[in-house]
């Protein structure tokens, strides 16, 4: 099934005064692929991008998975493809793991769950959605032992390196995933990730087991908007940005490939294009 996108458009400006046509955008190279359900018992769907420049290779094209796929798939698919056509980075298989509840009720509660390493009872977006928060283990594993396997079984995917992209609570996710299981991913982009949940739990954990043992090095691009410092609503991410490049400071080279950027004039709700643009520019150049 193609990826289509709404569009309307209205000639007001005609003498005849006639409307436009209604028909939807399709976003060219996509398809929706919808999972039977998990092991954690939920139905995931699959929205990839695969240019046709990766299914003329043998070896096939690097996969870049990205969290909250209603936001960030059709951004995504259209940003390496510029990036693509103008040698910035290899052509890439865009992979966004979407969920078949569209709801902005169904957005809150998947992510409540899925994104959170640890249950918290009225973190968030609060008590309603939290009653199922520290699902993460579980969606990791679902990762791991489905949608990659999936993904490499059914399309043109080079096995490495894999990289993984999200924002907030996404974020959050990929830095959860870095900890736990670092050999799954090569590569991540967190993007404004939500350090403060569980009271700063993730530095807890961080401090606990450390690099651990990983097999291989990761490369990570971190990057917060620099107008996301909101101590007053116990959200200081920029300066927990900060403190978490400086834990990655004591790792050894040999495990981790760092940087933590601060972009000027972005917002929560801003940041998100810019740092995907910039953060595959700097993982894949």
């Amino acid at each position: 099934m193609k990826l289509t996108i709404a569009a309307t458009a209205t000639l007001a400006a005609l003498s005849i005064g006639a409307a436009g046509a209604q028909d939807p955008f399709v976003l060219p190279e996509t398809e929706v692929h919808a999972l039977p359900a998990a092991a954690n018992a939920i139905e995931y769907e699959l929205y990839v991008k695969v240019p046709e420049e990766c299914r003329a290779r043998e070896d096939g094209c690097p996969v870049v998975y990205l969290l909250d796929a209603e936001y960030s798939f059709a951004l995504a698919a259209n940003i390496t493809e510029h990036l693509a056509d103008r040698n910035r980075i290899p052509h890439l298989i865009v992979v966004s793991i979407a969920y078949r509840d569209k709801t902005e009720e169904g957005y809150r509660s998947n992510r409540s769950r899925d994104y959170t390493p640890v249950f918290d009872p009225d973190d968030g977006y609060g008590e309603r959605y939290q009653a199922e928060s520290g699902g993460a283990p579980a969606f990791l594993d679902a990762i791991e032992t489905e949608i990659v396997p999936y993904v490499e079984a059914n399309f043109p995917a080079a096995q490495r390196p894999r990289t993984l992209v999200g924002h907030s609570y996404g974020g959050l996710f990929a830095i959860y995933a870095l900890l736990t299981e670092p050999d799954l991913f090569d590569q991540a982009i967190s993007v404004s990730p939500s350090l403060w949940y569980h009271d700063g739990w993730i530095f807890d954990y961080e401090a606990e087991h450390g690099p651990g043992e990983a097999g291989q090095r990761n490369r990570v691009y971190l990057a917060v908007g620099a107008y996301e410092e909101q101590p007053e609503n116990g959200r200081a991410m920029v300066s927990d940005l900060r403190r978490f490049g400086q834990r990655l400071e004591a790792w050894p080279d040999t495990r981790i490939e760092y940087e933590v950027e601060e972009l000027d004039g972005e917002t929560h709700a801003s940041v998100f294009p810019r740092a995907l643009s910039t953060g595959l520019r700097k993982l894949f150049q």
